[in-house]
C-alpha cells in the first residue's frame, strides 16, 4: 500500500470520526442509561475519543486538521453529555401526578370521617382508612395496623355514639399528603359525657380519594390523675378504714368514705343511694344499731385507678 493512500485513509477517517462517534453515543445512549456513559466518560477522559494527533498531516479539502477536529468534538462530547444530564433532571409532576388540595378542603376530611361515626357502621368508618393504616386509638392500648383491627376498635367505641368537635388545630401539606393535628373533643350520646383529646391525622392520596393513613388519638395528660400502685393488702386495709368509720357513730364520717358519684344498693334498705345526702340518710338510721363488720372470705380485683374487693 501506498504512503498516498495510508494518508488519504487517515484523512477520511479523521474526516467521519465525529459523525460515526456521534451515532455510537445515539446507540450507546438507547441501550444504557445516560449515568452509565458519564461515568465511563469520566473514568477515560473525554480526549480519550480524540483521533490521535500525526505531525506530517496537514489540513486539506477533506476537512480540518486532525487537531481542530480534535478540539470540535471535545465541545460536541461536552455538548451531548451536558444535554443528556439536563434531559436526567425530572420534575415531580412528570412522574406523579399531584392532587391539589386546600386547608379548608383538609379539615372537611375530619368532617368526613366523623359522619361516618354517625352511622353507627364500623365497617364504614374503616374504610376512610388507607390500606396500610396505622390507628393508635384513644380507649385501648392496641394498635390497629388493618382494615379487620380498625373495624374491630370502631365496634366497641361506636356503641358510646361519638360525635367529635375540632377545638383548635394546625394543618400541613405536601405532595400528595396533608395533616391535621390539635385538639378535639367528643360527646358520647350514649351518656352525655365529653372526652377531650389531642389528634393527629395524616392523610394520603390514594386510588382517587384521600384517605386516613396514621391517626393518633390520646387523652389530656394533665386530667388523668394517677394513682399509687394499689396491693391485695391495701385494698382490704380499704374496708377496715370503712369499718372504723361506722365506729364513731357518725353518718358524715362513713358518707365521706366513698366517691362522688356513689351507689350505695343498702344491707336493710330497699332504697338505692347515689349521692351523699342519701348515703348519710342510709346511716343515720343504721349506725343506731352500733354495727361493726368482719371480712370472712372474698375475692380482690385491681385495675388502673380502681379495684374491687367482693365476697
Amino acid at each position: 500500500v501506498s504512503k498516498h493512500n495510508i494518508s488519504f485513509f487517515y484523512k477520511n477517517l479523521s474526516f467521519r470520526l465525529p459523525l460515526i462517534f456521534s451515532a455510537f453515543l445515539e446507540d450507546l445512549t438507547m441501550r444504557f442509561p445516560v449515568s452509565a456513559c458519564l461515568i465511563v466518560a469520566l473514568a477515560t477522559g473525554i480526549d480519550a475519543f480524540v483521533a490521535p494527533q500525526h505531525p506530517s498531516v496537514r489540513s486539506t479539502s477533506y476537512g480540518q486538521a486532525p487537531a481542530a477536529q480534535g478540539t470540535a468534538l471535545n465541545m460536541g462530547l461536552r455538548s451531548f453529555f451536558k444535554g443528556k444530564a439536563k434531559k436526567a433532571i425530572v420534575n415531580m409532576e412528570d412522574i406523579v401526578p399531584i392532587q391539589e388540595i386546600s386547608d379548608d378542603e383538609v379539615r372537611s376530611l375530619f368532617e368526613l370521617w366523623n359522619d361516618s361515626l354517625q352511622t353507627g357502621n364500623s365497617k364504614l368508618v374503616a374504610k376512610r382508612y388507607a390500606k396500610e393504616a396505622v390507628l393508635l386509638p384513644t380507649v385501648s392500648d392496641v394498635p390497629r395496623t388493618d382494615f379487620d383491627s380498625i373495624k374491630d376498635y370502631f365496634d366497641a367505641f361506636l356503641l358510646k355514639k361519638p360525635s367529635g368537635t375540632i377545638i383548635e388545630g394546625t394543618i400541613s401539606k405536601g405532595v400528595n399528603w396533608c395533616q391535621d393535628c390539635g385538639i378535639y373533643e367528643f360527646t358520647m350520646g350514649a351518656d352525655g359525657q365529653k372526652v377531650k383529646a389531642r389528634y393527629t391525622f395524616c392523610y394520603v392520596f390514594e386510588d382517587g380519594e384521600w384517605k386516613i393513613a396514621h391517626h393518633h388519638s390520646s387523652v389530656m395528660p394533665e386530667g388523668i390523675s394517677i394513682a399509687a400502685p394499689m396491693t391485695k393488702e391495701r385494698v382490704r386495709n380499704l374496708f377496715k378504714l370503712w369499718n372504723d368509720a361506722l365506729a364513731t357513730g357518725e353518718s358524715s364520717t362513713v358518707a365521706s368514705r366513698y366517691a362522688k358519684e356513689a351507689v350505695l344498693l343498702p344491707t336493710v334498705s330497699d332504697e338505692a343511694r347515689y349521692d351523699n345526702e342519701s348515703i348519710k340518710d342510709y346511716f343515720d338510721a343504721f349506725l343506731l344499731k352500733q354495727p361493726q363488720g368482719e371480712i370472712l372470705e372474698g375475692e380482690i380485683v385491681m385495675g388502673t385507678n380502681w379495684a374491687q374487693d367482693a365476697g
